[in-house]
């Protein structure tokens, strides 16, 4: 249960209800997009109060989970396009948090590791996304998790379907 204060803004007012546009003919979409600007909202702030930026802490989990890869599987994995990705790593590697070197077996493909800076980093940006999965599933059930998860999966695959 959360108390009146946590359901505040940062200057004390209580949170917007229905915020973003509806979209006659189109309720789902329009509450889904009210839902993906809250849902990155909130994981902004988390991750700037973690001292880790967006989206920094996709590339430190997943080379976390599956150490030193080469760059083009990080833009596989994040769905980007290669100049987005590179921007990202290149940033990343003036914080200090990964480093980049050719691949021994093919010269044109760089791999990217995690620094020990980068190594640091990495607790700080799941608990991150860890409070900002409770705070996304706290007026849930198991059951409604679980339901969601499901239809949102179901909303995904319909999109990503060739043809539409």
């Amino acid at each position: 249960m959360t108390s009146p204060a946590e359901n505040r803004t940062k200057d004390g007012s209580p949170p917007p209800r229905h915020v973003g546009t509806s979209i006659e003919g189109a309720p789902v979409g329009s509450l889904l997009l009210q839902v993906v600007r809250a849902h990155a909202r909130v994981g902004t702030e988390l991750l700037n109060e973690a001292g880790v930026a967006s989206p920094h802490e996709i590339v430190l989990l997943y080379l976390d989970a599956h150490g030193p890869v080469p760059q083009t599987e990080l833009v596989h994995y994040m769905g980007r396009d290669r100049s987005t990705v590179t921007a990202t790593l290149q940033a990343m590697e003036r914080g200090g948090l990964v480093a980049r070197t050719p691949s021994p077996s093919d010269k044109r493909a760089m791999i990217v590791r995690l620094t020990r800076k980068g190594q640091g980093a990495v607790p700080r940006a799941r608990a991150a996304w860890h409070e900002l999965e409770r705070r996304t599933t706290r007026n849930l059930t198991p059951s409604q998790q679980a339901e969601l998860m499901t239809a949102l999966a179901a909303v995904r695959d319909a999109l990503n379907e060739d043809g539409g």
